[in-house]
């Protein structure tokens, strides 16, 4: 029984990690997102409002995934990065 628990939150976190992945290049595409963004727009309400459901949990835990990946981040996040936006959402 506890595979199965296993694998079904595998699951979950391999497609919250699709749907932060999604959302984010959906920003990265979109001029008027990453104003919203800029501008210190609430991400988990405007990832709802754009089709893209997560909690500020699943939010946090994958910005921080994304800064100890290889991966590296976007202009445009650095950018924002820059300006103390994930200091002042505590990310």
């Amino acid at each position: 029984m506890h595979g199965g628990t296993r694998t079904a939150t595998v699951r979950r976190s391999e497609a919250m990690k699709d749907t932060l992945t999604n959302f984010r290049k959906a920003v990265s595409d979109s001029t008027d997102l990453q104003e919203k963004v800029k501008g210190g727009a609430d991400l988990v309400a405007l990832g709802k409002e754009n089709g893209f459901e997560f909690t500020q949990e699943e939010l946090e835990s994958g910005w921080e995934e994304l800064q100890q990946s290889d991966e590296g981040l976007t202009e445009f996040e650095l950018e924002v990065v820059a300006g103390g936006w994930a200091s002042q959402r505590g990310c």
